[in-house]
């Protein structure tokens, strides 16, 4: 009776450890589904990202916020650019809206503290991404007008995988889409929004392929976008150094007090200097190698420009503009 009774309870116990062990399997896998769940969900729910951003008051009615003098990177989420806001009697006029539209929303949401105005003028300054990618923000929510170059209608369209899009955090590029503007200029216009008087001057190909510079005459300042950087060196890949030089010039002949460079901290009357001492510097040393014979497997070596070896991004960026501007005196650059 004894051996009777104890191997049927020898089988009930192998069963249930074969039960116990499926139903474990089955809890682990319901476990782990259930997890990944809840980390698309997390994701999903991941706040926005806090770009910090402070407007410093740069002229009476004008605000400006200084990025870092970095590239972008994921750590910064595009916030190494300079955009402005311009107070007028009922609305804001900008100037560059940033490198997203969560940049955009939090840029506004610190101007709100200021004046809650509506921002119904945006006025850009070039067609690189960092400088507009927070213009739907400003389409979408407040109905702001776009002006800026035409060459961001021709150049991008929705959907482009744009630099910001392959380089910013998702909880910084969220809801960043690319618009049109809607107006563009091919030549210098002067006219006023909301009791604020502008020249827009338009320069050609000097940093990129179309860029312009903003004046306001009754507050003698410039907004220079990046014909001017300053504590950094420049990128100079879309640019032109006679198209700098040029641009550079037309600044200086304004009468102005205040400048603001695309990237870059100075904004006093020395704001321009470093731009023009570069692109002289490389006008001179590059045609000075090129008579002595140097040619382009030569020319970053012969013509290092030490003078700026201490400014931000000198090791990453010098090299490239030094080889561009050597094609730019050697063949031309294309037109486009």
């Amino acid at each position: 009776m004894i051996k009777m009774t104890t191997i049927p309870l020898a089988i009930s116990a192998i069963a249930l450890i074969s039960l116990m062990s499926g139903c474990s399997s089955d809890s682990s896998k319901k476990n782990g589904d259930v997890a990944a769940q809840a980390a698309v969900v997390t994701k999903a729910q991941e706040p926005e990202f806090n770009y910090k951003l402070e407007p410093k008051q740069v002229s009476e009615n004008v605000w400006c916020f200084f990025g870092a003098l970095e590239i972008p990177t994921k750590e910064n989420a595009g916030n190494m650019v300079n955009t402005c806001y311009i107070k007028g009697k009922d609305s804001y006029i900008l100037w560059d809206t940033g490198a997203s539209y969560v940049y955009a929303k939090q840029a506004y949401e610190a101007m709100s503290k200021i004046a809650k105005l509506p921002p119904k003028t945006i006025i850009l300054s070039h067609e690189h991404d960092d400088h507009w990618l927070g213009n739907n923000y400003y389409k979408e929510v407040h109905g702001a007008e776009i002006i800026g170059p035409e060459s961001v209608n021709k150049n991008y369209k929705p959907g482009d995988q744009t630099r910001m899009f392959k380089t910013l955090p998702e909880n910084a590029i969220r809801g960043t889409k690319i618009i049109p503007v809607d107006k563009w200029h091919k030549e210098t216009i002067k006219f006023a929004v909301s009791g604020v008087n502008f020249e827009y001057v338009p320069v050609g190909n000097g940093h990129s392929e179309e860029d312009y510079f903003l004046y306001m005459p009754d507050n003698k300042l410039i907004l220079a976008g990046d014909l001017v950087m300053n504590g950094r060196v420049t990128s100079n890949r879309d640019g032109s150094v006679e198209g700098q030089l040029k641009a550079l010039e037309m600044m200086n002949s304004k009468e102005w007090t205040t400048l603001i460079p695309g990237h870059g901290f100075v904004i006093d009357k020395t704001a321009t200097n470093e731009a023009v001492q570069y692109f002289t510097l490389t006008k001179e040393r590059i045609k000075k190698a090129m008579d002595d014979g140097v040619d382009e497997t030569g020319i970053v070596e012969k013509v290092p420009l030490e003078e700026f070896k201490d400014k931000a991004l000198y090791d990453l960026l010098n090299a490239g503009n030094v080889s561009r501007a050597f094609m730019e005196y050697d063949i031309g650059l294309e037109k486009k």
